[in-house]
């Protein structure tokens, strides 16, 4: 696309020679000669290096120089570009967007498995991958770079694709990546402490949640959260809640039934009632169901569709996934890396037959230390034993990481093991495990790597898991 075209967008009209376009990025490193730089940073660093590399026009906040195009907000500038250049695809699908601080994934996937058991041609944007009809890409981001998510949009629009499911993280929202989508559905879960050091506070960190429901036709709001007031307030569409306690709700659950792995109950609104049965623990399985089935009534599917696609949806990889293992005790594998998602996941095992409750977890370093301590108490009071280890430490010395997390555990009676390499902690687990004891891996999820320094080594729990039985 030529430059000029790219500009109409902005309103800018383009003095300089007319070039093509093939990319438009925010990374001074990946400009070519056939680039736009945006530059979101008051540095004329950046734009050095990407006019070095062959950067045929720099958008940023000021005019450094004749290259220079000045607008007022480069990150909405930036997403602004990439929907043109991908010919504005977003508004050619039905779009769907989750947030919340726990149940996105689920939620988003449930929706899009829903859609697609229902016929409808759907694709699916998220922390364990974009789903299209070419395949599966591994996700780098939950929320994409706007480059990289209009290009999925463009290219699911190619294969006739009517709808997409997007989780939408904080950082994403805050960073204008889903500007200026509209959506059919917005989804709220819930909303406890995560991402403290990027956001500072909790005020800040709900505030960046605020904005997906600020260009939605329709709200779907958790009522049992604290904070469902403050989205109701912020939400331009019509509102729809939903709750597992308040009768005054849209949609409410009843007569909720646990049973090891599985749980069914009614869902009941004004206008009807019915029993759903899913194939997944906990309560917080029952609110995230809800959520999708409100969201996929609402683009017309009866309920009876709904029902029969839930009773095939097992779950997603990573969230409480147990593993096929030969034994007379299980491993369940989940991304539980908040207070809350602990304390969750954690809950749910009480409608399983057990011996005892054997929690491995660390905390990744570099990020929000408040949650550390908090994690240890939850972890002490929902288990019977508790082995702490690495988690992804980054540039954090591991030990450091724990020495916070022990914090919280202070005059429990539980056993408390310590292990910094996270195989060796495994390992133990394993080892020390008696019949009917459940051991729940906590924090790597659907994650195959781990952070550690600045390098990402590959490390995938159900393969250490194998290895380490297969060993004994």
């Amino acid at each position: 696309m030529l430059v000029s075209k790219l500009l109409e967008c902005l309103g800018c009209e383009y003095q300089g020679q007319d070039k093509d376009v093939k990319i438009i990025t925010d990374n001074s490193k990946k400009c070519g000669a056939e680039s736009i730089f945006v530059c979101h940073e008051s540095t004329g660093k950046y734009i050095d290096e990407a006019l070095k590399n062959g950067a045929i026009l720099v958008v940023a906040k000021e005019k450094f120089n004749d290259k220079c195009i000045k607008v007022e907000d480069t990150r909405k500038a930036y997403s602004l570009l990439c929907a043109e250049f991908f010919e504005n695809s977003h508004k050619k699908l039905k779009l769907i967007g989750v947030t919340g601080t726990n149940g996105k994934t689920t939620v988003a996937s449930m929706i899009y498995h829903i859609l697609s058991a229902s016929g409808k041609k759907c694709g699916l944007v998220g922390t364990t991958g974009y789903l299209k009809c070419e395949g599966k890409e591994e996700s780098a981001l939950t929320t994409p770079d706007p480059f990289e998510l209009h290009r999925l949009f463009y290219e699911m629009v190619k294969c006739s694709t009517e709808f997409c499911v997007l989780e939408a993280s904080s950082q994403g929202l805050i960073q204008q990546r889903l500007y200026p989508l509209e959506f059919e559905s917005a989804i709220f879960t819930n909303i406890t402490r995560d991402h403290l050091d990027y956001h500072g506070t909790m005020e800040n960190y709900i505030s960046a949640k605020k904005e997906l429901f600020k260009n939605s036709h329709r709200c779907i709001i958790n009522k049992d959260d604290p904070y469902y007031k403050e989205i109701e307030q912020v939400s331009k569409g019509e509102i729809i809640t939903y709750s597992l306690k308040d009768d005054e709700a849209v949609f409410t659950a009843k007569g909720i039934r646990f049973s090891e792995g599985s749980t069914d109950y009614l869902i009941v609104s004004e206008s009807l009632i019915h029993r759903l049965k899913l194939r997944l623990p906990g309560s917080y399985n029952v609110a995230n169901s809800m959520a999708a089935v409100v969201a996929c009534l609402k683009e017309g599917l009866s309920l009876e569709e709904i029902a029969s696609a839930l009773k095939t949806f097992y779950g997603v990889k990573g969230r409480f996934e147990i593993l096929p293992i030969d034994k007379d005790y299980k491993v369940i594998i989940d991304y539980a890396h908040t207070p809350d998602s602990l304390k969750q996941v954690l809950l749910s095992l009480a409608s399983f037959p057990k011996n005892r409750v054997i929690t491995l977890f660390g905390c990744g370093g570099n990020r929000d230390e408040g949650k550390r301590a908090e994690m240890g108490s939850v972890a002490v009071a929902y288990s019977d034993v508790v082995i702490l280890t690495a988690d992804n430490p980054r540039n954090e010395p591991a030990l450091d990481i724990i020495d916070d997390i022990l914090k919280g555990m202070k005059g429990t009676k539980t056993p408390v093991f310590v292990f910094e390499n996270r195989t060796k902690a495994i390992e133990y687990a394993l080892k020390t495990a008696r019949k009917n004891d459940i051991i729940l891996l906590a924090g790597k999820g659907h994650e195959t790597y781990q952070i550690i320094g600045d390098e990402k080594i590959p490390y995938d729990e159900r393969k250490i898991v194998a290895s380490i039985l297969q060993d004994n």
